[in-house]
């Protein structure tokens, strides 16, 4: 009887880990030799630390030109983290390059939006976090400030190691000012690229103190930030993202499932 009991109760915690939701992030390119020829993939530890500590389980994505097979690995997860990264190649929205950009691997790029349609297809949720708030923009047809500095008149250092902190202001009413609970707030910065025009059914819901657009809602499940909230393991605030987007996986989990 005891035996049972015990069996019993580890298949429950078996069970219990089995409905912790799969989340895939994807993976920074470091170039190695000259023109991405040989390349290492990396992933900031950060994003791992975030989604555990949400509930989720991490899976790094490394990049696969293979269309099915995103389809495939799609059907693996539950949930997809599009991670920071080096400047978007300005072809992908209709412009030259810029002295200053520092263009990532294409493949990345490629990769990134074919994971981005898959997700969407299979009404997967998808959270952005800083080049992956400028990705979303760009595959919806937006474009980008190639460098802040240069471009944005009165526009603080976005990438400052001496203050990378700075306040983001939200709007009332939106989805991002229903999970912090805040109108504003401050918010670890990295980055000095941004959106210019936003895309086809984005709407910036949150800005910092010069403007810049720090948060885009757009499509069902689909939400992504400008800052690096995974930088700051320390302030609940920004556990509120990741708390709220484990949530709304396992909601949409629910819908999925078949009726018994």
């Amino acid at each position: 009887m005891v035996k049972r009991l015990k069996k019993r109760k580890s298949l429950k915690g078996g069970l219990k880990k089995r409905h912790k939701p799969i989340i895939g992030i994807t993976c920074e390119v470091l170039k190695v030799r000259p023109y991405f020829s040989q390349f290492d993939l990396v992933c900031d530890y950060r994003y791992v630390r975030a989604v555990l500590r949400s509930g989720g389980i991490p899976v790094l994505l490394p990049i696969n030109p293979f269309q099915r097979d995103v389809s495939l690995l799609m059907d693996q997860i539950d949930g997809l983290v599009i991670t920071g990264g080096a400047d978007i190649h300005p072809s992908f929205y209709g412009e030259k390059s810029k002295k200053k950009i520092q263009p990532i691997y294409r493949g990345r790029t490629y990769f990134e939006i074919s994971l981005y349609r898959a997700a969407r297809t299979k009404h997967i949720p998808i959270l952005g976090i800083c080049h992956g708030l400028q990705l979303l923009n760009v595959i919806h047809g937006g474009t980008l400030h190639q460098d802040i500095q240069s471009e944005v008149k009165g526009a603080r250092d976005h990438r400052s190691k001496r203050s990378p902190l700075h306040r983001v202001d939200l709007q009332p009413g939106s989805l991002f000012h229903k999970i912090f609970r805040r109108k504003s707030f401050w918010v670890y910065s990295e980055h000095h690229q941004a959106i210019k025009l936003p895309g086809r059914f984005l709407k910036i819901t949150a800005v910092s103190e010069d403007g810049i657009p720090e948060a885009i809602e757009g499509p069902p499940l689909t939400l992504a930030v400008q800052w690096h909230p995974e930088r700051q393991p320390r302030d609940p605030l920004q556990r509120r993202l990741f708390n709220f987007f484990i949530r709304l996986i396992r909601e949409a989990k629910k819908e999925k499932a078949p009726l018994r």
